[in-house]
């Protein structure tokens, strides 16, 4: 069987890390001045990195055959992390060992010192999922390690954690990756694949990943699956809603007519659009029309992930709104969010909003 490609390509170094710079420094720095933490709390977005680090972390620290902030790559150890059968890297899944029995048991085998490796490392993803009996076990092995044992917690909630269990821990903070960084790693992938696709095509996989690369790797893998893929057959197996049809609305909405507003949401719903994902998009698209209203300095901040084209389409718009105009629009957008999830009719509550925003000043 094929392997996907975000576990084929994973990064096995520090050096093949993506877009968490600042992360990847302050490891190498602390490993370089020999001032290893015994806990650490990789926090942030899924897709991003935080396992993917955890274990080069452990194969800095273990590897038998390298610099002092490097890895070889070829001992038993890098060999081992990599294949996932080191034994003195411990990975828990907090989702589904959250209670206390779990974390009792954990206890036990820390005591133990490491089966052959400088450090036993305690991987808990999803630690935020913990129970409190539980995380409160958790907190006691945090006051008082033994030297051989470091605990990564990975969560994409640290506010979860108990306040206790973060002060005892160093955290990092991973973050989203830019358009550019992902469409980067996405051409470095094609040309191992010795695969090609259309600019356009590339586009729309970074567009859909939402800043995780992982996420845009997996894509990547199902659009490689296609013979010969064009743009809207990508975008027909992505489901992609576009900032096109939703500019189209806005625009429909601007010149004020409800028939029309109604006749392109039954359109949408016929050709399988996702309405509740619809919405969620318009009103992201609305944030964004919202910013560069307030201050065309923004544009910086909503342009990632949007291709130029898209970008184009939104500053279109925004001198056709109004202040007032956006808020109302947006108010009524989340309603019709909440709404939509429990509607017995799909559209109603999107139809609604329409022309409740149609119908203000």
């Amino acid at each position: 069987m094929a392997q996907v490609l975000y576990r084929k390509y994973r990064p096995r170094s520090f050096s093949e890390i993506v877009g968490q710079q600042h992360v990847v420094t302050t490891l190498q720095n602390a490993i370089r001045a020999d001032e290893i933490a015994h806990a650490y709390l990789f926090s942030g977005p899924r897709g991003t990195g935080k396992t993917t680090v955890a274990r080069i972390l452990t194969k800095v620290l273990n590897c038998t055959d390298s610099e002092k902030d490097g890895v070889c790559l070829s001992c038993h150890v890098c060999k081992e992390v990599e294949g996932g059968n080191f034994m003195d890297l411990i990975e828990i899944d907090a989702a589904s060992n959250r209670g206390i029995d779990d974390v009792r048991e954990l206890k036990e085998t820390v005591r133990v010192g490491p089966s052959y490796g400088n450090y036993k490392v305690y991987l808990v993803d999803e630690a935020h999922m913990l129970t409190k009996e539980a995380s409160n076990a958790l907190l006691k092995m945090l006051e008082e390690p033994p030297s051989h044992a470091i605990f990564i917690l990975a969560t994409t909630e640290p506010h979860k954690l108990l306040p206790t269990i973060i002060s005892r821990t160093q955290r990092f903070d991973f973050r989203f990756l830019t358009a550019d960084e992902i469409k980067a790693r996405l051409v470095k992938l094609l040309k191992q694949e010795k695969k090609k696709l259309e600019n356009e095509v590339l586009d729309l996989i970074v567009v859909s990943s939402g800043g995780s690369l992982r996420d845009a790797e997996s894509i990547l893998g199902k659009i490689l699956s296609l013979e010969n893929p064009n743009t809207q057959e990508v975008r027909n197996v992505l489901g992609y809603i576009g900032i096109e049809e939703i500019s189209q609305l806005v625009k429909i909405i601007l010149e004020n007519k409800k028939d029309d507003a109604l006749g392109y949401i039954n359109k949408l719903l016929q050709e399988g659009t996702d309405l509740e994902q619809f919405v969620t998009n318009t009103i992201e698209y609305m944030r964004k029309i919202l910013f560069l209203k307030l201050s065309p300095k923004s544009e910086k901040l909503i342009a990632d992930n949007l291709t130029k084209q898209e970008l184009d389409l939104i500053k279109e718009q925004v001198d056709l709104l109004t202040e007032k105009k956006i808020y109302g629009i947006i108010r009524q957008l989340l309603n019709a969010s909440q709404d939509i999830k429990y509607s017995p009719i799909p559209q109603l509550p999107l139809e609604l909003a329409v022309v409740e925003i149609m119908g203000e000043s």
